[in-house]
């Protein structure tokens, strides 16, 4: 926008118009609502008039325009448009947008890039969790995870419980799950990993693959005098249905059939199943998800199979089951002590 500002001669000129028009003996009011508006439209007009009226000798004129001047209220001399108040607002306001979004898009980006968070879950609870990174973590029941995206890496440190991970895919920021016996690095893929005590970590694979690391060796000097850590190499790598247990070296590799991987992973779904398992091992993954401690009193009854679906949580349902369809004795010693027996021997 282009502001033209007035010519001082043109106002001059128009400023003796009015002198001149008011010096009649009779000034019409149409005149004088005329002169009015002239002089309340700029502060040139003012300065111009008055400068010119001095110069007159004549009391009675000037009296005559000191009274018309006096009954014109003062009027802000007219800003360019650029500079009036709204303009003023709207340029500010629209400064404040840019800085406010640039800020917003640069935390925006960090949050991206960098997280530090930890998410716990209870015994019993389970959580789901989108990360900065567009992954999703779904944690199990009595798990700890500890996020640590850089600009470089993400990182996820699982000190106990059990995770389930769908991975964002990034190339060029690798993602890991360092657990207390391994390291399990992946890029775009689905995976579960579930710490089974210090020395050992179950991992298991339902799209993409995963590599299996030993943990880094603690940083050594080097002979040059850098810290530095010891390359370790990948222990194996897991495919789209396989399971294992490792830490140091990795155990047999098992490839689950379809129905099996679903079973052992029903869990994300509330459930829990089982097909075939023994007591002991049933009764050992179902004491994740409850306080109650729960006990096997005959060797022999620890090795009987148990097949069955059972919802997270429901401890009573499953105990009444074992009851009714194992032969299985309940011994409630208090409201958080059981004891199993069996039935058929007493």
């Amino acid at each position: 926008n282009i502001v033209v500002l007035p010519n001082l001669e043109d106002i001059e000129t128009e400023a003796a118009s009015w002198l001149t028009v008011l010096g009649r003996e009779h000034v019409s009011e149409d005149d004088r609502l005329a002169f009015r508006r002239w002089l309340n439209s700029s502060e040139r007009h003012r300065i111009a008039f008055d400068e010119l009226s001095a110069l007159w000798g004549d009391l009675e004129i000037l009296e005559e325009l000191n009274d018309i001047a006096a009954a014109a209220p003062i009027a802000e001399s007219p800003k360019p448009a650029f500079f009036n108040r709204r303009s003023v607002f709207a340029m500010a306001a629209s400064l404040i947008l840019a800085v406010g979004l640039g800020v917003f898009y640069k935390i925006q980006q960090s949050r991206d890039l960098y997280q530090a968070d930890i998410f716990e879950t209870a015994v019993g609870e389970q959580r789901t969790i989108k990360l900065s990174d567009g992954s999703i973590l779904q944690l199990n029941t009595a798990s700890r995870a500890e996020i640590a995206f850089s600009q470089t890496e993400r990182v996820v440190r699982l000190t106990m419980g059990e995770a389930h991970f769908d991975v964002a895919k990034n190339k060029e920021r690798p993602f890991s799950v360092h657990a207390p016996a391994g390291i399990v690095k992946a890029v775009g893929t689905i995976f579960t990993v579930r710490v089974r005590s210090q020395q050992a970590v179950e991992v298991t694979v339902e799209e993409g693959r995963v590599v299996l690391s030993p943990q880094e060796a603690p940083t050594q000097l080097h002979a040059t005098g850098e810290n530095t850590h010891p390359i370790r190499q990948p222990l194996a790598e897991l495919t789209p249905g396989q399971t294992v247990v490792f830490a140091e070296r990795v155990e047999e590799i098992a490839q689950l059939p379809e129905p099996e991987l679903k079973r052992k992973l029903a869990w994300r779904q509330g459930m829990l199943a089982y097909s075939g398992e023994s007591l002991g091992e049933v009764i050992a993954d179902i004491s994740r998800y409850t306080d109650i401690k729960i006990e096997i009193e005959d060797p022999v009854l620890a090795d009987r199979q148990v097949a069955g679906y059972f919802r997270v949580g429901e401890v009573d349902a499953l105990l009444e089951t074992l009851k009714l369809n194992f032969d299985i004795e309940v011994k409630r010693i208090d409201s958080k002590h059981v004891k199993l027996a069996d039935a058929s021997s007493s």
